[in-house]
């Protein structure tokens, strides 16, 4: 098992797409820094300080407006930019992407995971490292990801703008059970769909379109029901960090702690009856 995640990591770090990754994490950070706006994918609703800002922010079109938007801000308010921009961390799921493919779905393409399991490696140490090997790089992203903002919002905005060292860890770490959980379907998605190609056909538009499937089954029978809302993975990653009373956090906790479970027994199941070609 040590022997593949050192192979692994050899291969990762001499290819391009771990590179591809930080550096898509930094260029977004500092898109987020530079436009004090938290963007993000899906639904969730992330609001701006006030009507007039929301005004300024649809009418921004290019750089001057962007620091105009900058100074009109800095201005008039006050808040954690860095808490709103790791409430949207839903965005990290298409890196999440990235680093599975590389890990899991490039050795289908390739054909090398018949080499591994030929070499005396059963499939329990195989799907057990490479779940260890992508759960240590994403936590590794999420990680820098919130820490390289956090640095990067002091800097730029000040601490007028800034929560504290402690409250990002806080954050973050209530965070992971649902982001590994999001991780956990990707490994089952990898181990189910096997190809890239598949897997990418069905894991970049899986959030948008459950999101929208859910959303429209909920309006059409008029389901009078708040629980997809507060427990969206989406929605509750951001609500984590809208000041989430305990009860909250646990039930988010358990959520992610069951994703994790039933997503891994699936993709392992999958793994251990499918037939290596």
């Amino acid at each position: 098992m040590i022997n593949i995640i050192k192979s692994d990591l050899y291969r990762i770090f001499k290819g391009k797409a771990i590179y591809v990754v930080i550096l898509l994490t930094m260029f977004l950070s500092f898109i987020s820094a530079f436009s004090m706006t938290a963007g993000h994918i899906g639904m969730a609703d992330m609001t701006v300080p006030s009507k007039e800002e929301q005004k300024m922010t649809v009418e921004t079109k290019d750089i001057n407006d962007i620091m105009k938007l900058r100074k009109f801000i800095k201005q008039n308010f006050e808040f954690e930019l860095d808490k709103k921009v790791i409430g949207t961390n839903i965005n990290l799921y298409y890196l999440f992407i990235i680093i599975t493919v590389t890990v899991i779905s490039t050795d289908f393409s390739t054909k090398a995971i018949k080499n591994t399991l030929s070499s005396a490696i059963s499939r329990k140490k195989y799907y057990t490292s490479k779940v260890f090997l992508i759960f240590f790089l994403s936590t590794a992203l999420i990680f820098f990801n919130n820490y390289f903002f956090y640095f990067l919002n002091l800097i730029m905005n000040g601490p007028k703008f800034s929560s504290s060292f402690i409250e990002i860890l806080k954050t973050t770490l209530i965070q992971l059970p649902l982001l590994y959980g999001i991780i956990s379907l990707l490994i089952c998605f990898a181990f189910v769909f096997k190809k890239t190609a598949t897997f990418n056909t069905v894991s970049i538009p899986f959030i948008l379109l459950f999101q929208l499937i859910v959303m429209g089954t909920i309006n059409l029978f008029r389901i009078q029901t708040d629980l997809f809302y507060k427990y969206e993975i989406q929605n509750a990653l951001h609500h984590l960090i809208a000041n989430p009373t305990n009860n909250y956090i646990l039930n988010c906790t358990l959520l992610g702690i069951f994703y994790i479970i039933i997503f891994n027994i699936i993709g392992y199941c999958s793994f251990r009856n499918t037939e290596i070609k």
